[in-house]
């Protein structure tokens, strides 16, 4: 574990400075580009990603899963870097092909976003790149190299975004150019981490297929088809909000929503970066039989991140004010939105890292149902909430399926493999941030917005800090109290 809270440290590190890229992206892009041209950068986003997430025929999870097997130094891991290409290049002309032969469905589905459908050939070329760029971070975190990755996940891609959004409010470009430009951003990246893994001498172009015969490709494919089924699904509760906004409403409104809901995105942040470096734990784990790890990791999952995700909850809630004082009138409809998907990622720091623990085990295909029965949820909930209530309908569908997914596989964890990730510690984080969250509703909304934020944070902060240091939930944070001469040292 000492391994993964170093990595997950400095990863989390890189994480939040992309994070303060993307609120200064939150906060400038509004002032600078029409809601519509954000709405319809995040749709080809999250379509291209639903489309990326198939294309490498689950190559993502047999990576995490069977490359504990297949990891040779000596000879460039059989060739598995070639295999990834292949594969996924077949699974892209696929997919890619069963797309466009439909495009007329989605020409007529996204009639109400009319410039969504004039880049849908530009689409299919960007998930093929996105697909890539996932499957290969996945390789590299399998190599216990995660850094690079973060730093071009977080903020390579960031900075080339605000870069390019600049150009095009100065009118250095039209929207085609501007669109084409973010797509060949993702392109530049796949190029930098497939440097970065040539630098480090883990690409060969030469599979050893006398090797991979010699594993069990009956259970290795019906892994792969089972999980490529399982990261759609995964994925579509991401993204199929934004999808079916589109839909019902307009590219506009989705703009505005996902302005809104990105901010949420801070909260998730630390889990995304200790979940790079948990999954090839867990999967060695599983692979030894060492059942006690795989809870120690669990349980402190959970406890690091709904402490740091309740304090970063109540940080933006003390500070929603001041962000909305910042952007154009029209985001103001997205307020509500903002406040229910808190809650969902609150609620998702608070399982851990749940999806890790069933997909690495021998039980993995547990997730696949659990995910395609939400996936399932999610769409009826879009379709049942979104034209009555807007995109407040679409925030409450995204607490539904995430809330609804993590109970399923808290309950299974717990009465298949007798884990439960929490502990005396969870309640006293959840009473920070009851106590945080209450002194923050009770500040009088005459209250200047600026020093609302102050007031909250400040609270926030001397809460959990107090009952860190009483209960020492984090003994991390500990040592940097110690460290500043805040609590003293008894050693």
């Amino acid at each position: 574990m000492g391994e993964i809270k170093k990595q997950s440290i400095s990863n989390t590190l890189l994480s939040y400075i992309g994070a303060v890229l993307g609120f200064v992206i939150i906060y400038i892009q509004p002032h600078l580009i029409s809601s519509s041209d954000i709405g319809l950068i995040r749709l080809l986003f999250s379509f291209s990603w639903m489309a990326a997430i198939i294309m490498p025929l689950g190559m993502g999870s047999v990576t995490l899963r069977y490359f504990p097997k297949i990891k040779n130094d000596e000879n460039k891991h059989n060739g598995f870097f070639a295999l990834i290409l292949l594969v996924t290049t077949i699974g892209a002309f696929i997919i890619g092909m069963l797309l466009y032969v439909n495009k007329s469905f989605f020409v007529s589905y996204y009639k109400r976003s009319p410039e969504f459908y004039k880049y849908f050939d530009e689409a299919l070329i960007y998930a093929y790149v996105l697909s890539l760029i996932s499957v290969y971070s996945v390789y590299s975190s399998s190599l216990m190299k995660t850094t690079f990755t973060v730093f071009l996940t977080d903020i390579f891609t960031r900075v080339g975004a605000l870069v390019l959004v600049l150009l095009y409010h100065y009118k250095f470009f039209n929207q085609h150019i501007y669109v084409l430009g973010y797509m060949s951003v993702f392109l530049l990246q796949l190029i930098l981490l497939f440097i970065y893994l040539l630098k480090h001498k883990t690409i060969s172009f030469k599979v050893n297929f006398t090797f991979y015969k010699t594993l069990n490709l009956r259970e290795i494919s019906f892994f792969a088809l089972l999980m490529m089924c399982t990261a759609f699904a995964s994925l579509g509760i991401k993204f199929i909000d934004q999808l079916m906004l589109g839909h019902f409403l307009n590219e506009r409104l989705v703009g505005v929503y996902a302005t809104c809901v990105m901010m949420c995105a801070i909260m998730e942040i630390p889990f995304n970066s200790l979940e790079r470096i948990a999954q090839p734990k867990i999967s060695y784990a599983w692979n030894i039989n060492d059942v006690k790890e795989v809870g120690k990791i669990y349980e402190m999952s959970s406890r690091y991140m709904f402490f740091i995700g309740g304090v970063l909850f109540c940080f933006l809630w003390a500070g929603i004010d001041l962000i909305f004082q910042f952007l154009p009138a029209e985001y103001e409809e997205g307020k509500t939105a903002f406040y229910i998907v808190s809650f969902s990622s609150l609620f998702n720091l608070l399982t851990g890292v749940n999806s890790s623990v069933i997909m690495m085990s021998h039980k993995y295909f547990v997730a696949s149902v659990f995910l395609l029965v939400l996936i399932v949820v999610s769409i009826i909930a879009n379709n049942l909430l979104i034209e009555p209530f807007g995109m407040s309908g679409a925030a409450i569908a995204t607490l539904i399926a995430i809330g609804a997914f993590n109970f399923l596989k808290f309950s299974y964890i717990h009465a298949r493999f007798k884990m439960q990730p929490f502990s005396k510690h969870t309640f006293y984080i959840f009473l920070c941030i009851l106590i945080s969250a209450a002194f923050i509703l009770l500040l009088p909304n005459s209250f200047n917005s600026f020093w609302k934020a102050i007031a909250g944070c400040t609270f926030t902060g001397i809460v959990f800090g107090l009952m860190n240091i009483r209960f020492k939930t984090i003994e991390e944070v500990n040592k940097v109290f110690k460290r500043f001469g805040i609590i003293k040292n008894n050693k």
